[in-house]
């Protein structure tokens, strides 16, 4: 592979926060609004969607079930493609899947119909993470990226909160049969909205310095340094220029960057197993065991997702002031004795707070350390890999855990635990053997 020896990319890190970076955090980063308001709107309506359409038990979960398997798929291709035809493009073809797939769930006639359109769904906002966050590490200044990135993940809760108030007024102001489709309806024209902000957005000039576009890389970042008034600076760096495909991108993410791969899929598969599996633990055992009402149900996952804005906050501020490791190692270690307070102690909600202000969380640095470690050529690509094996156990973790818990509740506690266990050792092992990237610049780190 060839190099191109280019101050750009020292360029884009010096530059100061300007309306340009916010209007481009607002416009990527609705994505993880965007998911949790899907996955969470779901959850509050699937009964009367499943009344309306006359669907069976096993119908209904595998409603939630398409909605991953798009994920997955999506992962993949839109990732392989982003690196391959550019961010821009991908960004706008994912969230305009999204929308649609959503939008048209709330037509959905039968059980096949909705079953299709959750998969289209899925695949965009799965095609969606890797294409925004690959954008936004490669553009957004070295010095502010744990925290920007923290705090995109961290709005992961306000979506929660969002999709739960959303389902809460429309059950209350129209009949069941209708309220559903109204959710649905909604989510996707709000998406749409998202899709025309988004046609402002100008390509990652990384990604672009990666395919030998060094012209319009420049005209990007010289448009930035126009807006925000700064002068040029100097100071060049080589960029690889990647002209391979996908075979050679594999082979580079699973030869040269393999042990990052494993660190990165690492998190992404204790983050999803820990929260899939104490989302499905809390209505399925835990409350019955503790004679918990349903109706505390809601309750309790609003408690839990203002836990996890607050503490996500925290977190993303942390990583770009102390450090990744420190705050991962931290967080997890919390995280591991709040676990532990959940199975021994006899009250639950105070242990619960304790555990969503730290457990949900740490995706805000878990995430953030995992996706940036690998170069602008192969990093949407290793992303959505990283997607896909984290999705894949964050489908079967509830199962397990449920199976566990149908000895006791503490047992599927436990199960939680070991994940969490298996986290903390991943992290150890990156904290002593692996790049801390606090202040680092996409090159140096890679």
């Amino acid at each position: 592979m060839r190099k191109v020896e280019t101050d750009i990319t020292v360029r884009l890190d010096s530059l100061p926060w300007t309306r340009f970076h916010t209007r481009f955090l607002i416009a990527l980063g609705i994505t993880w609004i965007l998911d949790a308001f899907e996955v969470v709107i779901v959850g509050n309506v699937l009964g009367s969607m499943s009344g309306s359409l006359k669907l069976s038990p096993v119908q209904s979960s595998l409603l939630v079930s398409g909605f991953l398997i798009g994920a997955i798929a999506g992962s993949f291709i839109f990732g392989y493609l982003a690196d391959r035809y550019g961010r821009k493009k991908i960004f706008l073809i994912t969230l305009l899947t999204y929308s649609l797939g959503t939008f048209f769930t709330g037509f959905s006639w039968d059980f096949y119909s909705a079953f299709a359109l959750r998969i289209v769904a899925g695949a965009g906002i799965g095609g969606e993470f890797a294409a925004i966050h690959s954008a936004i590490d490669e553009f957004i200044p070295s010095r502010h990226r744990g925290k920007v990135d923290g705090l995109i993940v961290a709005s992961w809760n306000v979506g929660s909160i969002m999709a739960s108030l959303t389902a809460l007024f429309l059950f209350k102001n129209l009949p069941e049969e209708i309220s559903w489709r109204v959710a649905f309806l909604l989510g996707g024209v709000i998406a749409l909205l998202i899709v025309y902000v988004r046609r402002h957005v100008p390509e990652s000039p990384r990604w672009l310095l990666s395919k030998g576009m060094v012209e319009e890389a420049e005209r990007i970042v010289r448009a930035v340094e126009e807006e925000a008034g700064v002068q040029r600076i100097s100071g060049k760096v080589p960029v690889t220029v990647f002209d391979g495909g996908i075979r050679e991108g594999f082979r580079e993410i699973l030869g040269r960057y393999r042990w990052r791969f494993l660190f990165a899929t690492s998190m992404s598969f204790t983050i999803l197993t820990t929260y899939y599996g104490m989302v499905t633990l809390i209505p399925v055992s835990v409350a019955p065991s503790l004679n918990l009402g349903q109706e505390k149900i809601p309750i309790i996952f609003l408690m839990g997702s203002v836990g996890g804005l607050v503490g996500g906050v925290i977190t993303a501020l942390l990583s770009d002031y102390l450090g990744r490791k420190p705050t991962g190692l931290g967080i997890l270690i919390l995280s591991v004795a709040s676990t532990l307070a959940l199975i021994l102690s006899e009250d639950f909600y105070l242990p619960f707070a304790l555990y969503s202000f730290t457990a949900f969380s740490f995706a805000c640095v878990g995430y953030v350390t995992a996706m940036e470690i690998f170069p602008s050529h192969v990093r949407a690509t290793a992303i959505g890999l990283i997607s896909i094996l984290g999705r894949i156990g964050g489908t079967l973790s509830p199962p397990v855990l449920i199976k566990l818990a149908e000895v006791d509740y503490r047992a599927g506690l436990f199960g939680i635990l070991f994940l969490w266990t298996f986290g903390l050792f991943a992290f150890s092992l990156w904290s002593l053997f692996g790049v801390e990237a606090k202040g680092r610049s996409i090159e140096e780190i890679t």
